[in-house]
């Protein structure tokens, strides 16, 4: 059984101080550092773009992952390419040519993942996972930080577990959106491989606090210890 591991978004950061405030969460117990590019057109919001994220990633001293809430994400690919990210995910229906673009993305050096909406179905995403690295599963609509966790999501976490070791295979299971910490331990308990958090880290005020207790208790409800693997 993995390890979970803590992600920090940064969509609420102030990006002021941005640098410093990733360099506190990952001493507090931060894993990989989470870029969500949005730029209107899958999204209504805008966020920043690879040059941001190239720039921040040199920065954190962890592994990244981007998510891609953008239409047709084949067009922004080879930009994260030596980026300092590992792992990309895009949504299905944002393009036409899905093995397409898992083959590109692996032809960048860069993982490639995908993410489900909460109304969409595991079933669509079924036919790919022998080719992903990770499913990203969002507990909120994409494109807004801060939102209320739809709790009825995290069923899907269930539905990808039996599939992958029905079918033998080692994707991540992540989960994203509404994460605090008093719902933390019912994400835990759903068996996720990825626990990704934004603003109860990075529009708490004191990023290091805010990872340190998020990551304690991740391992409290895991029954894991930090020196665990």
């Amino acid at each position: 059984m993995r390890k979970p591991l803590l992600s920090g978004s940064i969509l609420d950061a102030d990006f002021a101080c941005v640098v410093k405030h990733v360099r506190e969460a990952v001493k507090g117990g931060v894993d990989i550092l989470h870029f969500d590019v949005a730029d209107t057109s899958y999204t209504p919001t805008i966020s920043f773009g690879p040059r941001v994220v190239a720039s921040i990633a040199r920065e954190s001293q962890v592994p990244g992952e981007v998510h891609l809430m953008v239409e047709k994400p084949e067009h922004l690919v080879d930009q994260f390419s030596g980026s300092g990210v590992e792992r990309l995910y895009f949504h299905l229906e944002a393009t036409r040519t899905p093995y397409r673009l898992i083959q590109k993305i692996a032809d960048e050096g860069l993982k490639p993942a995908v993410a489900l909406n909460p109304s969409a179905r595991v079933e669509l995403v079924e036919p790919l996972l022998p080719h992903l690295d990770a499913v990203l599963i969002l507990l909120v609509e994409p494109g807004l930080g801060g939102q209320r966790m739809l709790t009825g999501a995290l069923s899907k976490a269930t539905i990808l577990k039996e599939l992958r070791e029905r079918e033998k295979l080692d994707f991540l299971i992540t989960v994203d959106g509404g994460v605090k910490l008093d719902n933390i331990s019912q994400v835990v308990k759903a068996g996720v491989d990825v626990i990704v958090v934004g603003s109860a880290i990075f529009a708490s005020g004191d990023p290091f606090t805010a990872a340190q207790m998020l990551k304690k208790r991740i391992l409290e409800e895991s029954g894991r210890t930090p020196f665990d693997t």
